[in-house]
């Protein structure tokens, strides 16, 4: 998947400063900086800016247990998944 996306309009969306958006997932002000001004992004940080910025996922709350169990759900238990997502959907609305 080579999805584009531009990091300055996601930060301005999100309302943050650099040092905040930026730093979320470990990058440098100046190092996203230089991303927002057209730099190529290395794919494990356009990866990290899709998980916690548009996913909306905090990293220091994943737990590796968790990842294996939604793994384990998703290839073994796709029905259960899929009920589990439209519940919590709900539940946040």
């Amino acid at each position: 998947m080579n999805t584009t996306f531009n990091p300055k309009a996601i930060r301005k969306q999100l309302g943050m400063n650099q040092q905040e958006f930026w730093s979320q997932i470990g990058v440098t002000q100046s190092g996203g900086s230089r991303y927002e001004s057209g730099r190529s992004m290395p794919k494990p940080v356009r990866e990290l800016l899709r998980v916690v910025h548009i996913e909306g996922i905090d990293l220091a709350t994943l737990k590796r247990e968790e990842i294996k169990a939604l793994n384990y759900l998703r290839e073994q238990q796709p029905n259960l998944l899929d009920d589990l997502i439209k519940k919590a959907a709900k539940a946040e609305a």
